[in-house]
């Protein structure tokens, strides 16, 4: 009998009376505390028997009841389980799983805390007397101990099969559990998304079609051919287009239904405790991470006129709707798996690079990995190209000013900042129109936060004394971030806002210059001025952005470089000043590459920055202890 001591503890922290695992749970230690992170405190556990259970694991950490309900009755919670039959039992269906399965059979039913957790360990296929109780590293396969003394397994290394079972158990659940609660859902949003532009879509068609009958029958008997045909030109048109939509819509149902039978087929494998069964289970890394493309659908317009009869046919103006797919699909950034840790290179390199179209480039926004939105000092425009310099399209803004910032809303909708006009813009079918307007303030900074409809706006006073910045859900101010707790400007010149994923609302302050870090609540935070460091030059901040480490990324204009300060306000080091010239703008894509934008060159950049490491199962630190 041998035991196995789990110190579930943060990365912080070291216990040097215990050698420990530690579980992919950040799960903070009684004596620590981590204001920055949302923990699920576990307190430290031993689990007397051949393997931790996992069902041990979910019942701590509180990550999910599925696994600890009924599996008689599936519905109350499971407080006894029959050893004999490894079934989890309500307290009611205990006298039913008694009497009606297999009553010649006898059944050890415990209290649940008291159930036996022995895995079931294949039988050799060598020698069917022994169990396979070792794992061969090499051969990837469980092995018994008359195998591990054979030549065939000469020099090879071994595990405990229940260490790679634990681990194996442990990475089925959380792809299942990623599956759920992400993947799922993000299909979900996609179908009810898919749903809303099929209604549209169909409004539209109607409108168009009632419009076409309108002017039709004010017209002469004449030209009701000519209608007849632009009729069935447009139930063709949507015909084809809603059949796209449909078939989007038949393809995303598809895809969910086979993410739901993965999910239920992990369950079911760890829901027994069949270590062959888990090891032998079918699992490809990454796999539906990749959400399809949505065809993006113009409806088409008519344009009523008056004309005489022959001039007729060329000024009936139905324009063809637009049919148009992005290039990639959303990519889902998954979990870290068990022993993945990001981390930064330790010299960025750069991927590619395209020539803009303004000669100073001072703001970049990323669209999934292969377009951005640009804009620049000299014109009033905003254009989109993609990384191989190609125009896609471009936005006038009404009164030519260059708009001050931008920001990508999460149904790719384009929103920036009109300086000209004091007010908030958004993009439609490459027309403006205003959602916010200010009277005494000129907004200089914009950005998306995690809640849905939410912006973070910075702005600046008409007299420039003063700089504010205000959240909006909607079109509803909801909170003001303007002085700290001792009424002194936090800021006065927000030219950059960014949110990070403890929800810290980052700003560049130009007139300091530095950048200004406040919490969720608006309350300051820290302030980071470069001081770290040694320079050549003055910090200048110019550009913002983080990541999903916590990250915060500023470039510095003077130095030609980019600045990487934790969500603690902490620099951790400077990169890509051998690749930049004068940074103005930054941006991340999908996949966690920078977009930066130079100043005076108006090119941009993409800069891989970051790596996924593998972690070392056989680390001394991280050994299990039996």
């Amino acid at each position: 009998m041998f035991s196995l001591v789990i110190h579930a503890g943060c990365e912080g922290c070291d216990n040097a009376d215990e050698k420990t695992t530690r579980v992919m749970i950040h799960a903070g230690c009684e004596g620590c505390d981590n204001a920055d992170e949302k923990t699920t405190r576990v307190s430290e556990w031993v689990i007397y028997r051949n393997v931790l259970s996992v069902d041990e694991i979910m019942a701590h950490s509180g990550l999910t009841h599925n696994y600890l309900t009924c599996e008689l009755c599936e519905s109350d919670a499971a407080l006894m389980h029959c050893n004999s039959c490894h079934v989890k039992l309500c307290s009611d269906c205990v006298g039913k799983h008694v009497t009606t399965h297999n009553k010649s059979k006898h059944h050890e039913v415990a209290g649940f805390k008291y159930r036996n957790c022995d895995a079931i360990l294949p039988a050799c296929q060598n020698h069917p007397c022994q169990k396979c109780d070792i794992f061969c590293n090499d051969c990837d396969e469980p092995v018994c101990s008359n195998c591990m003394a054979s030549s065939d397994h000469k020099q090879h290394q071994f595990d405990d099969v229940t260490k790679i079972y634990i681990s194996r158990r442990l990475l089925l659940l959380q792809e299942a559990s990623y599956f759920e609660t992400t993947v799922i859902p993000q299909y979900d949003k996609m179908e009810s998304l898919l749903d809303m532009k099929i209604s549209k879509l169909s409004q539209d068609y109607s409108s168009v079609l009632n419009k076409m009958v309108s002017e039709e029958e004010a017209l002469h008997e004449t030209i009701r051919k000519l209608f007849h045909r632009k009729k069935e030109e447009t139930l063709i048109m949507r015909e084809r287009d809603l059949k796209v939509l449909h078939e989007q819509r038949n393809g995303l149902a598809c895809s969910k239904s086979n993410v739901q039978t993965l999910v239920s087929k992990y369950k079911t494998v760890c829901g027994s405790n069949d270590v062959e069964e888990v090891l032998t289970c079918p699992f490809e890394k990454d796999q539906y991470r990749r959400i399809p493309p949505i065809a993006e659908i113009t409806s088409p317009t008519f344009t009523p006129t008056d004309v005489d009869e022959k001039f007729f046919e060329q000024f009936v103006n139905l324009t063809p709707s637009v049919q148009t797919l992005k290039s990639r699909g959303q990519r889902l950034v998954s979990a870290p798996s068990i022993g993945e840790k990001k981390e930064l290179l330790q010299e960025a390199e750069l991927v590619s690079s395209f020539h803009g179209v303004y000669e100073e480039l001072r703001r970049v926004r990323c669209i999934g990995n292969e377009q951005a939105w640009l804009s620049g000092s000299a014109h009033g425009t905003l254009t989109r190209m993609n990384m191989s310099g190609q125009v896609l399209e471009t936005v006038t803004v009404t009164h030519g000013y260059a708009p001050k910032d931008m920001a990508i809303m999460a149904d790719q909708q384009l929103i920036y900042c009109d300086v000209g006009n004091l007010s908030i813009n958004a993009v439609k079918n490459g027309n403006s129109k205003v959602i916010s307007r200010f009277n005494k303030w000129l907004p200089t900074s914009i950005c998306t936060t995690s809640k849905a409809g939410s912006l973070l706006v910075g702005m600046i006073s008409k007299d420039q004394r003063s700089g504010r910045v205000v959240r909006y859900v909607g079109t509803k101010a909801k909170q003001k971030m303007q002085f700290d707790e001792k009424h002194q400007d936090l800021f006065k010149k927000p030219s950059s806002v960014a949110e990070n994923i403890n929800e810290n609302v980052c700003v560049i302050d130009s007139s300091a210059p530095c950048l200004v870090v406040l919490g969720r609540s608006g309350l300051f935070r820290f302030r980071y001025n470069g001081s770290e460091r040694t320079r050549t030059y003055s910090f200048y901040p110019s550009g913002l952005a983080t990541d999903s480490m916590g990250q915060i990324i500023v470039g510095d204009r003077m130095n030609t470089c980019l600045d990487i300060v934790d969500k603690d306000g902490q620099f951790i080091r400077s990169l890509a000043g051998s690749i930049l010239n004068i940074p103005s703008a930054i941006s991340i894509d999908d996949e966690e590459n920078l977009w930066v934008g130079e100043f005076h060159t108006g090119q941009v950049k993409i800069i891989k920055y970051l790596q996924v490491s593998e972690g070392n199962d056989h680390s001394q630190d991280d050994q299990s202890v039996f």
